[in-house]
């Protein structure tokens, strides 16, 4: 299997679309057909051998990477629950590498706070009875590199709250920006979970937004050792979100240049007569440009400031597997990011209980960004073992260029059982070669933490197919 090896950032592009503002304008790319979607149940088995976890999470976040021809990317999320103390971190590590599995995407953002000592946001509210001492990304990345394994910080990115009641700090964003918040078409905030929507988002039109989710994404890559980092929540929550009054304001200063006077005046004047939404009514089109292409721009800020600080960091997203629902719906244009190099790995959610549908959503996402690694995501919460293994043996067919697993937790009950692992390990990797550092020139690291070794991977010059 050949070596799959991040492409430099190609800074050229980002100064162009900085400039030219045309990550609003990115062309229309024709969705390829689906036959299914993230949240489609059709069950395989009737009774799966999965601890059941809430859906909470159920959009989680997937890892990026390169590996060698020895291996291949065989990763865990490991939602924030197993990381409240250094005997949990421990038993996931251990349980992960003994099972065959080299990478694990560890959560350390879920609500606009942190696991972690974070410059920018509160400790989270669920680690208040854990010693202000304990940082559980520096241990889970000190545990992690010591097995061998690598260590991706996944932050949840623009979901930052899921209550009705209000964060206890003052620090929270939610309390300490309450404008900075996505707004529905009443000019409403919604801060619980709904049908469409989890809870409160930030929004990414707001240039302050974008700032703020760099500068906490960079202060992971800065202080902490992480092989990578994995942005979740990278999207709108739905079409209904984006319509506060700083984005009726912020559309207009954006179209406006590209209309004549009198098109300006008379969406002004409809303005003036009560019709507060005049500006998208009359230009539906544009305004879907310019909301996908303010989550762009948020991807372009993370990853441009994170690469800048640890060019040897890999960047990925989670998304949505249907394209058509991920460009259109959430304003997530994840295929023109991986093939513009703005992420270095994509990983579909492919969550589908059927393992044909899944497979297809790889196959597609595999053929529209060629020689870029498409990491599969599997909804093990909700399958059988053996359901998990034929789709993580489905997507190697299909060109994947590794398989992630949600999550350790469900899989394990919360880190009390094995069985699951097992037989994943047994079934997927047992007549593979054995797990390895996947770095070009080996990943290993010291005592703290910190890889011995970080080798600049080679630019890409060729479609690459695992």
């Amino acid at each position: 299997m050949p070596v799959i090896r991040r492409s430099v950032f190609c800074s050229t592009i980002v100064t162009a679309l900085f400039a030219s503002s045309v990550f609003a304008q990115i062309p229309d790319v024709p969705p390829v057909p689906t036959n299914g979607d993230v949240q489609s149940p059709r069950s395989e088995a009737a009774a799966p051998d999965v601890y059941p976890v809430s859906p909470e999470e159920a959009i989680p976040a997937v890892p990026p990477t390169a590996f060698t021809s020895d291996g291949e990317i065989r990763a865990m999320w490991v939602v924030r629950d197993s990381m409240h103390s250094r005997a949990k971190i421990r038993n996931a590590v251990a349980l992960a590498k003994k099972h065959g599995f080299n990478t694990l995407f560890v959560q350390v953002r879920g609500r606009g706070d942190a696991f972690y000592n974070s410059q920018y946001e509160p400790r989270s509210e669920e680690l208040a009875g854990v010693s202000a001492e304990f940082d559980p990304l520096a241990v889970a990345v000190e545990e992690g590199h010591k097995a061998g394994l690598e260590v991706h910080a996944w932050l949840n990115t623009l979901f930052v709250w899921g209550r009705s009641r209000a964060p206890w700090s003052s620090r929270h964003v939610v309390n300490a920006h309450p404008e900075w918040l996505v707004r529905t078409k009443d000019n409403r905030v919604q801060r619980t979970d709904s049908k469409d929507c989890e809870g409160a988002f930030l929004n990414p039109a707001i240039p302050e937004v974008r700032d703020y989710l760099r500068d906490v994404f960079n202060d992971v890559a800065t202080n902490y050792a992480v092989d990578g980092v994995h942005m979740d929540y990278v999207r709108m929550p739905a079409n209904r979100f984006s319509f506060g009054d700083a984005d009726m304001r912020l559309f207009r200063e954006w179209l406006a240049p590209q209309l004549t006077r009198d098109e300006i005046a008379y969406a002004d004047a409809k303005v003036a007569r009560g019709s507060r939404l005049a500006w998208h009514y009359l230009h539906p089109k544009e305004w879907a440009e310019w909301r996908r292409g303010n989550v762009t721009a948020t991807v372009l800020a993370i990853s441009a400031a994170v690469h800048a600080t640890k060019p040897d960091a890999i960047v990925s997203a989670a998304v949505f597997p249907n394209y058509r629902v991920a460009y259109g719906d959430k304003g997530q244009a994840w295929r023109e990011w991986l093939n513009n190099d703005l992420i270095d790995a994509a990983c579909p959610m492919s969550y589908n209980q059927s393992t044909q549908v899944a497979a297809s959503q790889i196959r597609d996402a595999v053929k529209s960004c060629p020689g870029k690694p498409i990491i599969a995501g599997v909804g093990a919460w909700q399958v059988p073992s053996a359901s998990a293994v034929a789709k993580g043996k489905a997507y190697r067919n299909v060109g994947a260029a590794g398989i992630n697993f949600f999550s350790y937790d469900g899989m394990t009950r919360n880190g009390r059982s094995e069985k699951y692992l097992n037989s994943v390990g047994r079934g997927l990797f047992g007549s593979r070669s054995a797990p390895r550092n996947w770095r070009r020139g080996g990943a290993g690291s010291s005592a703290s933490g910190k890889p011995v070794v970080t080798p600049k991977l080679e630019e890409a010059n060729s479609d690459v197919q695992p």
